[in-house]
């Protein structure tokens, strides 16, 4: 029996197009979001949030971070926001030890539900664009706080846009990072005088 080489291509060609439509359609599903774990301390100094930056804290300054890393996720369906503590790259400083890099710390009131609702409702995205992204802390009126996952802040929509309409009332620059440490010029030799 012949076979039409030319239809068999075109009727297999015109099958793997409809598969890959088919592929297209379909959504997958997901990965859940863990809740993150209540804090006590929310800090920009925290070890994941500076790593997430860019940054590290300086040997000098550890007394000032947490001991333990905050577990980020999501809030816990309990959990009633009153305020957010953005944390992003700051301003270069200088004092007496040098250059440093910091961590700017910005707390934001205002009506958190937005905020809330984007990041339980809307998947985190897989990959960010290039850059630093905020890292957001969410608060609650009692101090108490969840760190959000890296990407909550990704873009200029959503949950950053939300942010962006709430209330600055607190800014502060931490010192992190010494990058150029002031450098002491050696003493000038002695010299003995001599008598001729």
């Amino acid at each position: 029996m012949e076979v039409d080489v030319r239809a068999a291509a075109g009727r297999a060609a015109v099958a793997l197009a409809v598969l890959a439509l088919a592929g297209c359609g379909q959504t997958v599903a997901a990965q859940p979001v863990r809740t993150a774990e209540v804090r006590t301390d929310a800090t920009c100094l925290d070890a994941d949030v500076l790593d997430a930056l860019g940054l590290t804290l300086d040997r000098s300054l550890s007394a000032d971070a947490p001991d333990v890393t905050a577990t980020r996720g999501l809030p816990p369906g309990d959990f009633v926001a009153e305020a957010a503590l953005v944390c992003d790259r700051g301003e270069t400083l200088r004092d007496s030890s040098g250059r440093w890099w910091a961590v700017t710390a910005t707390r934001l009131e205002g009506d958190l539900d937005p905020v809330v609702d984007l990041v339980t409702r809307t998947p985190a995205p897989g990959v960010c664009e290039p850059g630093v992204v905020p890292q957001v802390w969410l608060v609650d009126a009692w101090g108490e706080a969840v760190l959000l996952p890296r990407e909550a802040a990704c873009g200029s929509e959503g949950v950053a846009a939300a942010l962006g309409g709430l209330d600055v009332v607190h800014r502060t620059e931490h010192p992190v990072e010494l990058v150029q440490p002031v450098t002491v010029p050696p003493l000038a030799q002695e010299t003995t005088p001599t008598t001729p």
